[in-house]
């Protein structure tokens, strides 16, 4: 059987699930210096894709983001990010068909680990406070591997990778061997994170595209059936 690795957020989870947490530090930051949310959320976010560009490990550490646009703007509180996602969590859910679809790649003999940028500080709340850890046979996060999903090791031992993301979850994977399945639209996605990330993605395609979680166990059987009749 395969080792499948499923992206977090975007793919398990929606990807607007951080936003209340991200909108209330942003909120207390700009209070202090008489700024707006707005204004210290585009720094972070700025700062966050510069550190992505250059596939960092850091692009992911909000806390310290957050931190640094606090001290451009003179601020002295820098709210602890994991005290505002607990607070915040609640509002968390799943993607239709999450469930299911984790359960059904087990039963179907598969080793399933959750695979994400983000960092096991913020990440391990969320996959916990949603049952997802009972679902799967273990996680993968950026600072374990000391690479954003951009480096051989990151993928080691795995098969397949299932995810929202062009760059990480297709073009990266297939570069080390794994098949790639994409959830969404793929011709828009890779318009947008080739140009985000600069990646050219002209000769890229995932191996299968999904548009719902409850077409992935399919899709898994599809795509190891393929790479198996090709020998």
């Amino acid at each position: 059987m395969a080792t499948v690795l499923v992206d977090l957020d975007g793919t398990l989870i929606p990807l607007d699930a951080w936003e209340p947490v991200f909108l209330e530090v942003c909120e207390r930051i700009a209070r202090q210096v008489g700024a707006t949310a707005e204004e210290v959320w585009k720094r972070a976010r700025r700062r966050n894709l510069e550190l992505m560009r250059a596939f960092a490990v850091e692009a992911f550490d909000w806390q310290s983001l957050f931190r640094s646009v606090a001290e451009e703007l003179g601020a002295r509180e820098v709210p602890d990010l994991v005290e505002v996602l607990y607070k915040h969590i609640h509002t968390f859910r799943v993607n239709r068909g999450a469930f299911e679809a984790l359960r059904r790649l087990r039963e179907a003999g598969h080793r399933v680990e959750i695979a994400t940028n983000g960092l096991a500080v913020y990440q391990m709340v969320v996959i916990k406070h949603l049952g997802l850890d009972g679902l799967i046979d273990g996680v993968r996060t950026s600072d374990r591997f000391g690479c954003p999903k951009t480096c051989p090791q990151y993928f080691q031992g795995a098969d397949v990778m299932v995810g929202d993301n062009a760059v990480f979850d297709v073009y990266f994977p297939q570069r080390f061997g794994l098949l790639t399945i994409f959830y969404g639209d793929w011709d828009r996605a890779a318009r947008v994170y080739g140009e985000r990330l600069g990646v050219d993605l002209t000769s890229t395609r995932p191996d299968a595209e999904i548009d719902s979680l409850e077409e992935l166990p399919e899709a898994v059987e599809t795509v190891l059936k393929r790479r198996l009749s090709k020998g």
